[in-house]
C-alpha cells in the first residue's frame, strides 16, 4: 500500500489559524477568564463540533458566542479577543456586525476597542506636548551658560591676541 502526499493549498487556512480555533486558545489558555466554567465547555464544544470551514467564517462564531454568552457579553469577549490579538480587525469587524446587528439601538455598547485607542492616541498626544514643552524648557534653560560661555571665550581670545 503506498501514502500519497496532499500538497498544501495556501486557499486553505491552518487548522491553527481558523477564528473559531483562536477563540478556542483564548478560552482555553484563561486570557479571557471572566465567564463561568460552564459556559467555556459549551462554547468550546460548539466550535469543536463545526467543521473546519464554519470555524473560519466570523459570523458562525459570532453566533455560538452569541448563543452562550448573549449579545453583551459576546460584545465584550471580541473586543478582548481583538486586544489580545487572537482575532483579525477584519474578522472582529464582521463579528461585531453579526452581533449587533439584532440587539435594539439603545443596548447597543461603543466599542471597548476604539475606546481604548482613542485614550492610547490622546495620551500618546499629551506627551509629545509636554516633551515639547521640557525640550524648550531645557534648550531655554541652557542658552544663558552657553552665551556667558561664549562671551568669555571672546575675551579670552582678544586677551591673547587670537
Amino acid at each position: 500500500m503506498m501514502i500519497r502526499s496532499v500538497p498544501y493549498t495556501e486557499e486553505e487556512p491552518l487548522a491553527e489559524e481558523t477564528i473559531g480555533a483562536q477563540m478556542l486558545k483564548g478560552l482555553i489558555t484563561r486570557s479571557i477568564n471572566d465567564i463561568s466554567y460552564a459556559q467555556m465547555n459549551r462554547i468550546v464544544r460548539a466550535l469543536q463540533r463545526m467543521s473546519r470551514g464554519e470555524r473560519d467564517a466570523p459570523r458562525r462564531v459570532a453566533d455560538v458566542l452569541s448563543r452562550e454568552l448573549g449579545p453583551q457579553k459576546a460584545l465584550e469577549y471580541i473586543d478582548k479577543a481583538l486586544a489580545g490579538g487572537l482575532i483579525k480587525r477584519q474578522d472582529y469587524e464582521v463579528m461585531r456586525a453579526a452581533l449587533l446587528l439584532p440587539l435594539p439601538r439603545q443596548e447597543i455598547p461603543a466599542p471597548t476597542v476604539a475606546r481604548a485607542a482613542a485614550d492610547l492616541l490622546e495620551t500618546q498626544t499629551r506627551l509629545r506636548e509636554e516633551m515639547g514643552r521640557l525640550r524648550r524648557a531645557g534648550s531655554q534653560a541652557l542658552e544663558k551658560p552657553f552665551r556667558d560661555l561664549d562671551e568669555d571665550v571672546k575675551r579670552i581670545r582678544k586677551a591673547w591676541g587670537l
